[in-house]
This record gives structure tokens, C-alpha cells and sequence, in this order.
């Protein structure tokens, strides 16, 4: 009988071992948000409630105490029977439960903490979620500060990666959903993916109206790191005080590669709408311009990139190559404008084309010829 209770007890505790493993190993999903880490500790929580439960229950007391009165007894003593180790080793097993239990409970009760403040990063938009960041930041150096088991640098710093990620996602939707478009399927995923090919289409999704969206997302990464910067110079007053000595990159790296990419993406759609609004004006002899213009578009069209994706670098190689096509057709525009000026003898004639142009052209190098057109002129 004694060998029984030995092999139950030993397949006992590797089920336990293999459960405390299993919910030890936190999901590294890419694309994690802050809800996921509460419900991660809320799921541990709950199973290591069930396993400290049945550590209690009857019948582990019964074959515990069996087993220990035998090692206790005089003839197995001194005996090298592994009960003393298999002893010795559940009770590690119940300290460790105890102890894993006692973390899960403290980082759900400080993790709820956030919950009203993290909702606007899963229903809100930007400009809400930048609203709420002040509170937000004063809670998480809160539980920084006070909890238990959560405030060590990886669990903080994990923390702010998955707040991070949301920020990203919540900016992904508002891009793609600001817009309601019957008919279309917007902001639905396609492959697994978020489905931004709809971003082209001009005549569902003004370029000037998606450009002030976009804007408000930069908006938002640049608020985020300054209230991070603010709360953490707060706390360089309080000496004493637990410090933000996290990673910026950690935290920050991937919101900076998604703030370049729709920088890109605001540069990419203003020359779009700069042309159109040329296209519009009806100007004499603009088309071939326009037409070349049209051509880099398209091809750069067919590659067929996720414009959001911004993991994604060969967005960015092909982006290059199609500033470098933009440039030149830049050149070409410069070269018309100049005809133009040169066709004209009458000053005021001058300033109105001078105006026409200004109101339309925002790109750097064609803003930087009418300027030395207005030199000329005074």
C-alpha cells in the first residue's frame, strides 16, 4: 500500500509541477494589449485557487499524513525508502503553489486598477485615449510604487510594451473605420491581416479628411512620450521613490517604427491630393505632367503593400524609389511653372499665378520655387 500512496503521490506532483510550468509562460503574442495581461493573471489566478484546493482536499491530507506516520516510524528511520524526499519535496510544491497564488491575487488586484482607464484604448480613438494618459500614467507609477510582486522592470516594462500595442491597434482601426463606407468592407481583416487597401480609394476616403486622421495618431505617440517623460522626471524628485529605469526602445520601439510609417503614409497621400487638386484647375498643357505622375502611383500601387503593416521594410525600400520618381516629375512641375513666369510680363498677372500655385503645391522643393519667384518679383 505504501508504494502506491508513493507512486500517486509522485504523479500528483508532477501535475502540479507541469501545471505551474504551463501558466508560468506568458503568452509573447506580438500584438498583446493590457486586457490580456489582466486576463492572464485572472486565469492563473483561478487555476491556482483549483490547485491550492485540491492540495487541501481529503484525500491529499490522507495519503500526506500515511506517508509521513511511515517515515516517522521507527523501522523506516533511518531507511533510504525516498519517502523523506517525496515529503520534502510536496511541501515545496505547497509552498510554491501558496506563494504563485499569493502574486497572482496581488497583480490582479493593482491590475484592475487600470481597467476604466485602459478602455479607451479598445473603445475610444486617439484623441480620447490622449485625454485619459495623464491618469493612466499616475496609475501604473502607483502600482510601480506599491505592489508587492508586480513593480520589478520586466512585469512594468511588459506592461507598457502591451499598452503600447494597443495604442497601435486602436490607431490601425480609427484609420480604417473613421470613414463608415456601406458596402465596403473597411477595417475588416483579409488573410489574417487588417485590410488597408481601401486607404487608395480617394473618392470613399477623402485624403485630406484620412490625413487629419493620421495626424491625430502622431499626436498621440508624441503625448504618450511626453507624460512618460513627465511622470518619469516626477520621480527623479522623489529619490526615494521607485524609478522608471525601463528600456524607452522596449516601450516605445515599435509605436516609433508605426509613427514613421504614417509620416510616410501622410507624405504619400498629400502629393496624391496635391496633384488631384492640379488636375482639378484645368491648367494648360499640365496633363503629360499629370499623367507621368499618375504612372509612378500606379506602380507603386501594384506592389501591393499593407500600408499599416509597419514591420514591414519593403514598404519602405519601395517608398524611397517612389520619392526619387516624385522628385523627378517635381522637376518637371518646376520646369512648367517656370514657362509659365516666363510668359508673363504683368506683376499682378504674376501674384495671381504665384497664389494659384501656393494654395495648391505643399511640397518642400515646389514651395521653395515660389518663394524665389516672389523674390524676384519684390
Amino acid at each position: 500500500m505504501i508504494n502506491d500512496f508513493m507512486n500517486i503521490f509522485a504523479k500528483w506532483s508532477e501535475r502540479i509541477e507541469a501545471a505551474l510550468e504551463e501558466t508560468e509562460s506568458t503568452s509573447t503574442s506580438k500584438d498583446e494589449g493590457p486586457r490580456d495581461e489582466l486576463e492572464y493573471w485572472k486565469l492563473r489566478m483561478r487555476m491556482l485557487t483549483t490547485v491550492s484546493e485540491q492540495l487541501r482536499s481529503p484525500n491529499c491530507k490522507n495519503v500526506y499524513t500515511v506517508l509521513q506516520a511511515t517515515s516517522q516510524s521507527e523501522s523506516n528511520k533511518h531507511a533510504d525508502s525516498g519517502i523523506y524526499l517525496a515529503l520534502s519535496n510536496w511541501r515545496s510544491i505547497e509552498l510554491r503553489v501558496t506563494e504563485n497564488l499569493n502574486e497572482a491575487k496581488d497583480n490582479v488586484k493593482y491590475l484592475q486598477t487600470l481597467e476604466r482607464f485602459i478602455e479607451p484604448l479598445y473603445d475610444g480613438n486617439p484623441n480620447t485615449i490622449r485625454e485619459t494618459l495623464p491618469v493612466l500614467m499616475n496609475s501604473i507609477k502607483m502600482i510601480h510604487t506599491v505592489a508587492r510582486y508586480y513593480n520589478t522592470d520586466e512585469r512594468m516594462t511588459g506592461l507598457f510594451v502591451k499598452i503600447t500595442n494597443q495604442m497601435i491597434t486602436n490607431c490601425k482601426i480609427y484609420i480604417l473605420t473613421f470613414k463608415k463606407i456601406e458596402g465596403k468592407s473597411s477595417g475588416k481583416k483579409k488573410g489574417g491581416a487588417m485590410d488597408d487597401s481601401i486607404l487608395w480609394e480617394q473618392d470613399l476616403i477623402p485624403h485630406d479628411e484620412l490625413i487629419e486622421v493620421m495626424k491625430q495618431c502622431l499626436s498621440l505617440h508624441e503625448t504618450y512620450l511626453a507624460q512618460y517623460e513627465f511622470t518619469k522626471k516626477r520621480l527623479e524628485h522623489m529619490p526615494k521613490t521607485k524609478q522608471f529605469d525601463f528600456s524607452p526602445t522596449k516601450i516605445f520601439g515599435r509605436f516609433d517604427l508605426f509613427r514613421r510609417r504614417v509620416s510616410k503614409l501622410i507624405d504619400l497621400f498629400s502629393t496624391i491630393q496635391q496633384f488631384k487638386t492640379l488636375e482639378k484647375h484645368n491648367l494648360e498643357h499640365i496633363q503629360p505632367i499629370l499623367d507621368v505622375f499618375a504612372g509612378h502611383v500606379k506602380k507603386f500601387k501594384s506592389k501591393n503593400h499593407r500600408l499599416l503593416e509597419y514591420r514591414d521594410d519593403r514598404f519602405d525600400r519601395d517608398f524611397v524609389e517612389f520619392n526619387v520618381d516624385i522628385s523627378n516629375v517635381e522637376t518637371l512641375l518646376q520646369d512648367y511653372i517656370n514657362q509659365n513666369f516666363a510668359n508673363i510680363t504683368n506683376i499682378v498677372d504674376s501674384l495671381r499665378l504665384l497664389r494659384k500655385f501656393e494654395s495648391i503645391l505643399h511640397r518642400p522643393s515646389l514651395k521653395n520655387g515660389l518663394q524665389a519667384k516672389y523674390n524676384l518679383l519684390f
